[in-house]
């Protein structure tokens, strides 16, 4: 059987967490149109016919190094695609820009298969505009890769040739692949990880990167799981906000959060969310020991 561990990878906001849930047919990876949606690697498995592929979704690889929490985040994804056997470089199909050739710098020296995935194809109507932005990619980007391939995480398109190009990549592999990140994730992480989700979805552009999301409780009965969670905010004036008019705002986010849980559990959610504030949330060793 062929099988090894795919990362994928880019700079934020490329459509990487889009990809992946597509790849793994689960909804596992908070996928929005904002950046960084993205915090922790995650992975998930797919098995198809004589192939068995690990997708490891990454954080987007932000170079502003002067933050704490984005040097984290580069932690966490150079981590993972150090330990792949392929790598997936997913960039915008018409802006490859300083970011993208940040991530290259990052994974050209690697002696793994490498595939650059030009994403959002869905947005070109006319098919020899496409032509001409592959035939445009100068040759200090294209020689690193083993394969150019545009796809639509969207509208899936190409995306079962990507497959095809991934099994041959992989059975010229030798690096024996990783073991599964999956089954070391306590379930109640991705309810966390729904929970910011929803908060990136429905809240204004600023509040999302400024909380953090705690599991505060998880039980589980025959029938039911009960979880408690709490969100934490560094500006006391956004209490109001992720709270809403008579707690609407936080109905809204529960409920979005509740049903991705249900559906990847298979079971009923009870779900309560609480809101604090705590201004030093973000630079507290305990919260960046948390994405390790």
């Amino acid at each position: 059987m062929i099988g090894g561990n795919i990362s994928i990878v880019g700079k934020p906001n490329v459509g990487k967490s889009t990809l992946f849930n597509l790849l793994v047919q689960k909804h596992l990876a908070g996928a929005t149109r904002k950046p960084q949606t993205t915090r922790h690697t995650i992975d998930g498995v797919l098995e198809e016919e004589n192939a068995k592929y690990q997708f490891i979704d990454t954080p987007g690889l932000n170079f502003n190094i002067k933050k704490n929490f984005n040097r984290v985040l580069n932690k966490n994804a150079l981590s993972a695609i150090y330990q792949s056997n392929l790598i997936l470089h997913l960039v915008k199909y018409n802006q490859i820009n300083k970011d993208d050739i940040k991530v290259l710098e990052n994974i050209k020296n690697l002696e793994l298969p490498k595939i650059l995935v030009l994403n959002k194809i869905d947005l070109i109507r006319d098919k020899n505009r496409l032509m001409d932005i592959l035939s445009k990619i100068p040759s200090e980007i294209s020689d690193y890769y083993d394969e150019i391939i545009p796809v639509s995480s969207k509208s899936s398109k190409n995306i079962d040739i990507l497959k095809k190009i991934m099994k041959k990549s992989l059975s010229k592999s030798k690096k024996n692949p990783i073991e599964s990140l999956f089954n070391k994730r306590p379930i109640e992480f991705f309810t966390a990880e729904y929970i910011r989700e929803a908060c990136i979805r429905y809240l204004s552009e600023e509040i999302p990167y400024s909380l953090h999301v705690e599991i505060n409780k998880y039980e589980e009965s025959r029938k039911l799981i009960s979880i408690a969670a709490t969100i934490y905010l560094r500006k006391k004036s956004h209490l109001s906000i992720v709270v809403g008019k008579n707690g609407s705002m936080l109905v809204k986010i529960s409920k979005a959060a509740r049903i991705y849980s249900e559906k990847l559990l298979n079971k009923k959610v009870f779900l309560k969310i609480f809101v604090k504030y705590d201004p030093k949330w973000k630079e507290s060793e305990y919260f960046l020991n948390s994405y390790d």
